[in-house]
């Protein structure tokens, strides 16, 4: 008998979090939890919120999750803050004997599955939109895949790629990480801004498993990607 899967969307303030869970319980509580964690962070510290790292915090969860990849990326932990929230929720979940969750926060996902899974990629106008997809073999341990873009969303970029994809096993880090190699992003064309991002990205390769960098036409990766399908 197959597990039932529960679907539920969540509107936090700013944390958007479209969750997929064999696990019946009730994480809003938690969410606002942790928003709360780091409001009082930011309010005690300033600096949390700014574009530098600041020195790693041994505790809550999520601010060691925060601030250790904003110093691994070299910039702000409010960085990673969407790929943290998915990552201690994946860890909530967890704890409550999940297999299958997934957790997307603003395109930012933490996952853990016992099934192979198929993860449409969208990069706003690029030919790639809707086109393809990441075929995701079964996670039992955990994983992290975190997007950021220079003309998709609200989140700030200071680069123009249409989807930095970062995979790994760490959520909080890919997101980071997505942010840090996306703000290279840059160039008089298409290719020049895909080329310059990966170029960034091949100093990160220790953290993550693997880097997809999506612009207009061109789409380049480096490290371990998955395989890329066609959408159906």
């Amino acid at each position: 008998m197959k597990n039932k899967i529960f679907e539920k969307e969540i509107s936090i303030d700013s944390t958007h979090l479209l969750l997929k869970t064999d696990v019946k319980t009730n994480i809003e509580e938690y969410i606002i939890n942790q928003r709360e964690i780091i409001q009082k962070q930011i309010n005690k510290n300033p600096k949390f919120n700014g574009y530098k790292p600041v020195d790693i915090i041994n505790s809550p969860r999520i601010l060691e999750l925060m601030t250790n990849a904003g110093k691994i990326a070299g910039i702000g932990p409010m960085s990673s803050v969407a790929g943290s929230i998915s990552q201690v929720c994946l860890e909530y979940l967890e704890k409550h004997e999940t297999k299958f969750s997934v957790l997307e926060n603003g395109g930012d996902i933490a996952l853990k599955t016992n099934k192979e899974l198929i993860l449409g990629i969208y990069a706003g106008k690029s030919i790639f939109t809707n086109n393809i997809a990441l075929k995701i073999k079964a996670k039992k341990e955990g994983y992290g895949i975190c997007t950021s873009s220079g003309t998709v969303g609200p989140s700030k970029s200071f680069g123009k790629t249409d989807a930095t994809i970062v995979l790994g096993k760490e959520a909080s880090i890919c997101d980071s990480l997505a942010t840090k190699i996306a703000n290279y992003g840059n160039g008089e064309d298409d290719e020049e801004i895909v080329n310059n991002s990966l170029e960034k990205a091949e100093e990160y390769l220790e953290y993550c498993d693997g880097i997809l960098v999506i612009k207009g036409e061109y789409l380049a990766k480096i490290g371990h990607i998955p395989k890329i399908v066609k959408m159906e």
